[in-house]
C-alpha cells in the first residue's frame, strides 16, 4: 500500500502474504519504506533524471543504439523510474516483440521502448 500523505511518515507498506493470495498463512512480516534524499554517500535506488543528465543521457542513448548484442530494459536500463506494474507489463510487451524479430529473422534491437 503506497501512502503519499504528509502527515504519514512512510511512503509504503509491503506485507509478503498478499503477494501471493492464493495462499493461506497464519503469520506475516510487513515492512514500511522511509523515503529520503540521496546523500552524497549514497547508492540511489531509483534513477533520477536531473536536468544536466539530460544531454549526457542521450549520448548513451544514442551509444547504445548503435551497439548490437544487447538491449536495454526496465528501470536501469531505460535511467527512469518506473513503477513495478509499468516494469512488468514493459518486460512482457518487450518479450513479445523480441521473439518476433527473432521468429521474423530480424536484428534484435537495443531498446523496444521509447524514452
Amino acid at each position: 500500500m503506497n501512502y503519499g500523505e504528509s502527515n504519514i511518515p512512510y511512503t509504503r507498506i509491503s506485507e509478503h502474504k498478499h503477494f501471493t493470495p492464493w495462499e493461506s498463512h497464519e503469520k506475516s512480516i510487513y515492512f514500511k519504506e522511509f523515503s529520503s534524499l540521496c546523500g552524497d554517500n549514497d547508492i540511489p535506488y531509483y534513477p533520477i533524471r536531473l536536468v544536466n543528465d539530460k544531454i549526457l543521457l542521450e549520448k548513451y542513448f544514442s551509444l547504445a543504439r548503435n551497439d548490437s548484442g544487447i538491449t536495454f530494459a526496465g528501470r536501469l536500463g531505460s535511467y527512469r523510474y518506473m513503477d513495478m506494474d509499468v516494469t512488468i507489463n514493459e518486460a512482457l510487451e518487450l518479450s513479445e516483440k523480441m521473439i518476433k524479430d527473432i521468429n521474423d529473422k530480424n536484428s534484435i534491437k537495443s531498446f523496444y521502448h521509447e524514452f
